[in-house]
C-alpha cells in the first residue's frame, strides 16, 4: 500500500472536518486562523528541530516551514493559544524513533506542498508558509526519502491534526453546517 493510500481515510476525514471547511471557505476569522498558525508553529518547530538533529533534512532544508509560519502568525497581530493536542504532539515527536519522523514530514509538509497551494489563496495574511522555491524539485527530493512503511506514522500525524481541528472548532464554536 502506498503512503497516499495508507492515509486516505484520515485525509478524507480531515478534508471534511467542519474546521477545514471554514478554513477553505475564504471566510475564516483572523483569530481562528491565528490559533491554527500558533499551534502549527509549535508542531512544525519541534518536528523540524528533531528531524534536523537526526540528519533527515540534509539537502531538503527548504522544506522547513516554521520560519514562514512564524512570519505569518506575527503578520496577523493576534494572540493564539496552545491546545492539548499540540502539547501531546510535541511530546510524541521528541520520543519517536528518528526514521519514523519522515512519516510526519510527509503528512504535514506534503500537505503544504499540495493542498496548501489552494489554502494560501483563501486565508488571511500573506500565507508565506505555502510558498516554496522550486516546488516540483523539492517534492521529488522529499519523495526519494519516503517509503511505504511510513504509513502508520503518517496516519499518526493526521490524527494529531484532526484532534487539533476538533479543539479549535470547539474553542471557536465551529460545527458542521
Amino acid at each position: 500500500m502506498t503512503l497516499k493510500e495508507a492515509i486516505k481515510e484520515n485525509h478524507d476525514k480531515a478534508e471534511n472536518h467542519p474546521f477545514v471547511k471554514v478554513l477553505l471557505s475564504g471566510e475564516i476569522p483572523v483569530p481562528v486562523y491565528a490559533d491554527l498558525l500558533y499551534n502549527q508553529l509549535f508542531c512544525y518547530t519541534i518536528l523540524e528541530e528533531v528531524a534536523h538533529e537526526a540528519g533527515l533534512l540534509e539537502g531538503i532544508e527548504e522544506i522547513c516551514r516554521s520560519p514562514k509560519i512564524e512570519w505569518d502568525y506575527i503578520d496577523l497581530e493576534q494572540n493564539g493559544q496552545i491546545y492539548q493536542s499540540t502539547k501531546d504532539y510535541a511530546e510524541y515527536i521528541q520520543n519517536l524513533e528518528k526514521p519514523k519522523l519522515m512519516g510526519h514530514i510527509y503528512a504535514r509538509h506534503f500537505g503544504d506542498l499540495y493542498g496548501g497551494q489552494m489554502i494560501k489563496k483563501v486565508v488571511p495574511g500573506e500565507a508565506t508558509m505555502y510558498d516554496f522555491e522550486n516546488r516540483a524539485e523539492l517534492i521529488k527530493k522529499v519523495r526519494e526519502r519516503l517509503s511505504d512503511d511510513l504509513g502508520d506514522e503518517a496516519n499518526r500525524a493526521m490524527e494529531f491534526n484532526i484532534k487539533l481541528f476538533d479543539e479549535i472548532a470547539d474553542a471557536h464554536n465551529i460545527s458542521a453546517a
